[in-house]
């Protein structure tokens, strides 16, 4: 038996370099010269891809790729044979669809002589198998080509550039079940947030690489629509209480991969699993983490599976952004903290929604959600003060339904200090500006949020709400008709197209955007053809209007402050603030715009108007 310095151990296999044998549990396992090649390349190169066009430089002599692609597919059919390995489940090898193939079970190093895992990149020229005569004597330039793989990696790379910005692209879902893509999602989503918190590392959001799930872009590609300088990306396989991730971390500028490497736990040991790869990136990328950060990614908390999927199965609905969605997720976040009553993220994402449904969405009674906003975020903070996700609830709680000022930024900035890369905490600290008329901030915050997610949509969307509030109609119009190229089908951009006409006065073109809204936006586009009927001067077409938002109102829930708009407009003051106060006695979140939305400008020289100011804080 050759020495361990020759010999490679993955699992119960180990495989002799010098006797080109492989053997299971102590026992020889047959295989042919030309899939043990192929197993030897992928071994040099444990965690990365190695793509079908480098083993076909370096291991087949035919130049036909007929020939070859039979070839390779054969002796990656008999290495899977010989170690009992399924593509659709790989304990060892994992098939990246018309790129390659990786090994992905972690392996023992030799004890003494020359490493073979894990070069940067495949040094083809070093050692080439041109022909079966060769590979009788492959052993020994197996050793050289590993010997020279590390002299190569300096001679020719040198250090390596330092990467200032990442994205983490949606892990491959490797169960083989379309079912258990949520969980995929959470992992990344978890993977994200960890490497988010990192305030020398931009790292971008999630709502901008989802739009990468099973794109055929290359690397470079995603890289320059996201202006970053690395990529991350990899595999979670779920098989029963085991967890297995596989990442690799890549420098997208020259398309070279700089380290990669597997990962299994038990479920319970979840948390650990996700501090142990976020850390090992940051260590590669060679940032400074402060002591907070470094504790944070080295956490342990033991976790109750049952509690981790329903947190996971939550956030998957909640990314849709509707009510539907939003109560199904509050349904998954309170069995989450039912099984696991100390789990914080669960009691803060429950908060969130709670805030959404009654403020942002507004498919909901405030009065109804807040308290129970309110409980959910104060048990969060009570687990864990340093939550961020936590205080970014709190904050939005503080803004639409305390109208606290001070403690809402006072919570933004507390929140952006702890997660200084998620988008969405800027847009919400943007929103919070643009409501004090701070308008030069709103825009700053608003920016920083579309450079941490610069294909998101929604800060784009914003954008346009920002003009509009600043009354500038053309801006407003411009910018609804970007989001629009970005996205035909996001129907939500027509409020802005008619709120930019109604600026200009163009009554009829505001009218006709808001007939996009119909079969889509039932609320929103009752409301604002109301109150663009009302101020276009036609009264019979107002109300009529009118009539069909009071109907709707009887089966869903109707803000009086819809109905206040609407006479806001004819102008009729008396009826407009009576509804205001109504808002006020609800406590309307809406409310908080009064400040500078310009359906209210008929009212401002009203004292009630002025008094109704004072009572909320302006």
């Amino acid at each position: 038996m050759a020495g361990d310095s020759q010999t490679i151990r993955f699992g119960v296999f180990e495989l002799d370099l010098h006797t080109r044998e492989l053997r299971k549990a102590g026992r020889k396992v047959r295989i042919q010269e030309q899939p043990f090649g192929v197993l030897v390349s992928l071994l040099e190169r444990s965690g990365e891809l190695v793509t079908r066009d480098e083993l076909r430089q370096k291991l087949w002599q035919s130049d036909t790729f007929v020939d070859f692609d039979t070839g390779l597919n054969k002796a990656i059919t008999k290495i899977r044979d010989a170690l009992d390995d399924s593509a659709a489940s790989p304990r060892f090898i994992e098939t990246l669809p018309k790129r390659g193939y990786r090994f992905i079970a972690p392996i023992e190093k030799p004890a003494s002589g020359p490493e073979i895992a894990i070069p940067v990149e495949p040094a083809r020229s070093a050692v080439i198998y041109g022909s079966r005569a060769k590979l009788a004597v492959a052993g020994l330039a197996v050793l050289l080509l590993v010997a020279a793989v590390a002299w190569l990696r300096w001679s020719r790379e040198g250090a390596p550039a330092r990467i200032r910005s990442i994205a983490v692209l949606p892990l491959d879902n490797l169960s083989g079940d379309s079912n258990q893509d949520y969980f995929a999602d959470g992992m990344t989503d978890e993977l994200i947030t960890d490497l988010a918190q990192i305030h020398s590392l931009r790292v971008i959001s999630r709502t901008s690489v989802v739009q990468f799930k099973h794109t055929k872009k290359n690397l470079r590609e995603i890289a320059a629509e996201l202006n970053v300088d690395g990529v991350v990306e990899g595999s979670v396989l779920r098989s029963g209480d085991r967890v297995r991730v596989t990442a690799q971390l890549l420098d997208a500028r020259q398309d070279r991969h700089l380290w990669a490497a597997s990962y299994e736990r038990q479920m319970t040991d979840i948390i650990g699993l996700q501090g142990q790869v976020a850390k090992a990136i940051a260590d590669q990328v060679k940032v400074k983490l402060t002591p907070e950060e470094d504790a944070h990614l080295a956490k342990r908390r033991p976790a109750n599976p049952e509690a981790y999927d329903a947190l996971l199965r939550g956030r998957f609905l909640w990314n849709r952004r509707n009510p539907a969605a939003a109560e199904k997720a509050i349904g998954y976040f309170r069995q989450a903290v039912e099984k696991e009553p100390g789990n914080g993220e669960a009691w803060a994402a429950m908060a969130g929604c709670y805030v959404s449904l009654g403020a942002d969405i507004g498919s909901t009674d405030p009065v109804k959600v807040a308290p129970e906003a309110r409980a959910a975020v104060q048990k969060a903070l009570d687990l864990d003060p340093n939550l961020a996700e936590a205080h970014g609830a709190l904050a939005r709680i503080k803004l639409w339904f305390d109208w606290d000022w001070t403690g809402a930024e006072r919570e933004f900035r507390r929140t952006i200090e702890l997660n200084p890369n998620d988008s969405e905490n800027h847009r919400n600290y943007s929103h919070y500006f643009q409501m004090r008329k701070r308008f030069n901030e709103a825009l700053e915050e608003n920016r920083r949020a579309i450079d941490l997610a610069p294909l998101d949509i929604l800060g784009s969307m914003h954008l346009a709400w920002l003009y509009s509030d600043a009354r500038d109609g053309d801006k407003t119009l411009k910018q609804a008709e970007r989001v629009l190229e970005m996205d035909s089908a996001f129907t939500g951009a027509y409020l802005y197209v008619a709120r930019g006409y109604e600026l200009q006065g163009k009554w009829p073109e505001a009218i006709a955007a808001y007939e996009k809204l119909r079969d889509v936006y039932g609320r929103g586009y009752l409301s604002g053809v109301a109150h663009a009927w009302a101020a276009s001067g036609n009264r019979r077409q107002a109300e009529a209007a009118l009539a069909s938002l009071t109907d709707f109102s009887k089966k869903n829930y109707i803000s009086p402050l819809d109905f206040a708009r609407y006479y806001a407009a004819l102008p009729d003051r008396d009826r407009a603030l009576g509804w205001l106060e109504k808002a006020y006695q609800e406590r309307a979140p809406g409310l908080i715009a009064l400040e500078v939305a310009y359906e209210w400008d008929t009212l401002r020289a009203d004292a009630r108007f002025q008094s109704l100011e004072r009572r909320v804080g302006f």
